[in-house]
């Protein structure tokens, strides 16, 4: 998509940007400013609907945007945010909208999730371009940031690479800050490389990752490991009720995942990362349905437990692992 806005801009006209990558929809902004406007015509030719902040958005004002030439650039840009539009069932008048944008404007719709089954999606791979913005593949996005370093002469290995996805929840915002932070580190150091230990020293705790390990573990029946895991992130003094809210996240997601069955469906579902959702869904192979809703349930009567003063916190943490590994009951 982003080739396309780069090298094609003349043929676009209708497009649809759907997805929580909000690093990868800025950076389809700026490329779109670039290639659609006159120098110094923002102002002028550049209008922002943003359902957000409270803007109004129906058909009849785009239709009315659309009709206004540019004034100072090649094509006039109409970003539309969060309209909820792909998901709606469209009249025929509004499907002739979306099919006679002029060549004079690019429409832009900016959606966190898009039902592919619904009349208007269709309309908009009829009638446009459409384009995921879910973020890289776990390849792709180590190479990304070996890249990013690489402008700076600065090394990074895989290991190191994808322990900062991992830590920054694969979020590429994120992962700018975490880049330039360690960049200017080790040009303050002299450091030519970056390796898996100045990752540990500078960045966030990879508290998801370790979630993952810990249910990996569960799912495998290696209780000691994951108990073992435990202990590592109290010793390196995670504070215990943050471990307790993302385990209990993640066994919620895990059943999100298992309803969903393929990382595509749970992606359409809930708008998550696609590296992350997939997975998920692999690791929610090792566990049933009704193993993880009991699972969930005594989760969560063991956090009542612990706020009513009847269990110690880590002792109940360690009880929910244990029954996860429990092959027989998960």
């Amino acid at each position: 998509m982003l080739a396309k806005i780069s090298k094609e801009a003349d043929s676009l006209g209708l497009v649809l940007l759907y997805g929580t990558e909000d690093y990868m929809l800025d950076g389809a902004v700026s490329m779109l400013k670039k290639s659609c406007l006159g120098e110094g015509a923002e102002d002028m030719d550049y209008a922002v609907i943003d359902t957000r902040t409270g803007d109004k958005f129906d058909m009849g004002r785009l239709e009315e945007l659309v009709s206004m030439p540019p004034w100072m650039s090649p094509k006039r840009l109409i970003v539309i945010k969060q309209s909820g539009l792909p998901n709606k069932e469209l009249s025929d008048k509004d499907l002739e909208i979306l099919k006679d944008i002029p060549s004079s404007a690019v429409v832009v719709f900016f959606e966190e999730t898009a039902d592919s089954r619904k009349k208007a999606f269709k309309a908009f791979l009829q009638y446009g371009t459409v384009a995921s913005m879910s973020g890289f593949e776990e390849d792709e996005l180590s190479g990304w940031i070996s890249k990013r370093f690489a402008k700076e002469n600065i090394k990074i290995g895989f290991e190191a690479a994808n322990s900062m996805a991992s830590r920054c929840a694969n979020n590429m915002m994120e992962l700018v800050n975490e880049i330039n932070k360690l960049t200017l580190y080790c040009q303050g150091k002299g450091y030519s490389e970056i390796t898996p230990d100045i990752v540990e020293l500078c960045c966030p705790p990879d508290l998801s990752g370790k979630i993952f390990d810990i249910m990996d573990a569960c799912g495998s029946g290696n209780a000691s490991t994951a108990l073992g895991t435990l202990d590592k992130l109290i010793a390196n003094k995670e504070p215990l009720p943050r471990i307790r809210v993302s385990i209990v996240n993640h066994i919620k997601a895990l059943i999100m995942a298992k309803e969903a069955g393929n990382a595509a469906r749970l992606v359409d579902r809930t708008g998550m990362n696609d590296f992350r959702a997939r997975k998920l869904v692999a690791q929610a192979q090792n566990f049933s349905m009704k193993g993880l809703i009991s699972l969930y349930l005594a989760a969560s009567d063991s956090d009542s437990e612990f706020k009513h003063g009847l269990i110690d916190e880590r002792y109940s943490l360690e009880i929910i692992l244990v029954k996860a590994s429990a092959r027989t009951g998960v």
